[in-house]
């Protein structure tokens, strides 16, 4: 392999690593928390919340 490509797949580890370390210490996105898919929600604006995702007193599920 050459110099270049060396270089290359050190970066992308390095990007691969980091995004694993991020994703560890996250919540799950909004539009997780409902039960419809992603199409769905955008085309109707709908959600309906999974089990165990109760809405606190300070939180709001926004449309997308």
């Amino acid at each position: 392999m050459s110099k270049f490509s060396w270089i290359l797949l050190i970066l992308l580890a390095i990007l691969a690593i980091s995004q694993l370390w991020m994703m560890d210490n996250r919540e799950a996105p909004s539009w997780t928390k409902c039960k419809e898919s992603l199409l769905i929600q955008t085309i109707t604006g709908s959600c309906t919340l999974r089990e165990g995702y109760g809405l606190n007193d300070n939180e709001s599920i926004t449309k997308i």
